[in-house]
This record gives structure tokens, C-alpha cells and sequence, in this order.
């Protein structure tokens, strides 16, 4: 089990997967020249970033990110103290990872962290376009975390970035519970009970002949980095359903 499947086994609840690219812009000159001279974003190398954080203070705690390539080998893995919120040090998981990946990348990037998820989806446009500042008061001052948003945005212009926000829901009983009283049907004083069958053991994993050592391995990893190619209108911002796991 890859690092990326331990952490999401976890986390087993994918709630939507939003890609997240810069608009270019003028501030984006740069970026793009290095763009145009690398190879074409749908030839280069895909990543799988999982960016994680953890308050041991208000102001203080510890960042990590985990990079690894798309069938699931371990390409690097970092993590440090900081002082910062958890918001703050999740940011720095993100910009260290996005910065630490050599080239123009196919990326997905997965975090517990809304603020981080929704700030690169909805907020960051509309700050990317006021220059990371916004009017308080008649004073014009840096958005929260511009530093590191704008580490972040630059990020953006090179690679092609899908942001997944992962959450789970404890669903089962913490605790024995009262016994349900169940009403059972009777025929002629007689009990209906139904018992089936036990179940068959999980199936051995084989290999098809012809299959490719290539791409990601597992269901999850495939179904995550989005093996299947949709269109882009389609990518742009989706939500998953029972339907895309059968079919994935």
C-alpha cells in the first residue's frame, strides 16, 4: 500500500475534484515563456501531492507533503515545524510540493484543509485580478497569506493542478446501543427466518495479458488522477457518483 493509499484509507470520503489553473495574465509573462518552451502538459508526468498539516499551538505545529508518481512510487517527502495557523502550514505543504516538482506537471492534490481547496477554486481568481490585495476600511491591504498565495499562483501557471478536498464521517456506533426490536412475521406460529449463504472469499488479483506495467495501479489512484480522459469542459469542476466508481 502506497504512502497516498495508507493516508486516504483513512480519509475514505472523496468529495470533488476541481482544477484549479491560473488564467494567464500579465503577471504570468514569465510562466508562460517557460510553458511554451516545455513539452505539451497532456505529454508530461503525472503526480499525485497529498498536503497535510497539524496545529500543535494556536501559532505553531508542522507541515508535510508526500509526492508520488502516478503508478505509486514514492518521489519525495518532506516535512518541517513552522510557526503559522493550520491554514498557514497547509499553504506551505502546498508550495513546497508544487515548487519541488521539476517541469510542467500533470497534478492532483489532495488535502483534509477546506480553506485551502476552496480558497483555490473560488477566491483565488478574484484575488489573482485585485493583485492579492483587498480595501479595509479605505486601506488597501495583502489578502491573508499573500506571500504564499502567490508562490501558489505562479505554481498554477506552469502546472496543471486538480485540487480534491477529502473528508470522512464516523458512521458507526461508538458505543452498544439499546437492542432493536425487530418484528418478525409469523406463519401459522411458525418463525420466517431468511439465512443465506456466506459469502465467497475476495477474488486473487491477476493480470490480463496485454496489460500495461504503466499508469496508476490501484482503483482508487485511477479513479483520483483521472486515467480515463474526459474533456476539459467536462474536468473543469465535477462531482463524483456511485456511477464513476463502477464504471472507473
Amino acid at each position: 500500500m502506497t504512502t497516498a493509499s495508507r493516508w486516504l484509507h483513512a480519509r475514505p470520503i472523496v468529495t470533488g475534484l476541481i482544477s484549479v489553473n491560473a488564467i494567464p495574465t500579465p503577471d504570468h509573462a514569465s510562466d508562460d515563456r517557460l510553458a511554451n518552451d516545455s513539452k505539451p502538459i497532456d505529454a508530461c508526468a503525472e503526480y499525485l501531492l497529498v498536503c497535510q498539516a497539524q496545529s500543535i499551538e494556536l501559532n505553531q505545529g508542522s507541515w508535510r507533503f508526500t509526492l508520488e508518481s502516478a503508478d505509486g512510487e514514492l518521489v519525495l517527502e518532506a516535512s518541517d515545524d513552522e510557526i503559522g495557523d493550520l491554514n498557514r502550514l497547509t499553504l506551505l505543504a502546498t508550495v513546497r510540493g508544487l515548487e519541488s516538482i521539476e517541469g510542467a506537471s500533470r497534478v492532483t492534490l489532495l488535502s483534509t484543509n477546506r480553506y485551502l481547496i476552496r480558497s483555490l477554486s473560488d477566491s483565488l481568481p478574484r484575488w489573482r485580478e485585485n493583485n492579492f490585495v483587498w480595501e479595509h476600511f479605505g486601506r488597501r491591504i495583502d489578502v491573508q497569506h499573500a506571500d504564499l498565495w502567490r508562490r501558489v499562483d505562479r505554481a498554477l501557471s506552469i502546472h496543471r493542478v486538480e485540487a480534491c478536498l477529502v473528508s470522512s464521517r464516523l458512521v458507526s456506533n461508538v458505543e452498544p446501543t439499546a437492542p432493536v426490536r425487530r418484528d418478525l412475521e409469523t406463519s401459522g406460529g411458525q418463525l420466517n427466518l431468511r439465512i443465506d449463504k456466506g459469502h465467497a472469499g475476495v477474488p486473487s488479483r491477476t493480470r490480463q495479458a496485454g496489460q500495461s506495467n504503466g499508469g496508476p495501479k490501484d482503483q482508487l489512484r485511477r479513479w483520483l488522477m483521472g486515467t480515463a480522459e474526459t474533456s476539459e469542459a467536462a474536468t473543469a469542476r465535477r462531482r463524483f457518483s456511485a456511477a464513476d466508481l463502477c464504471s472507473s
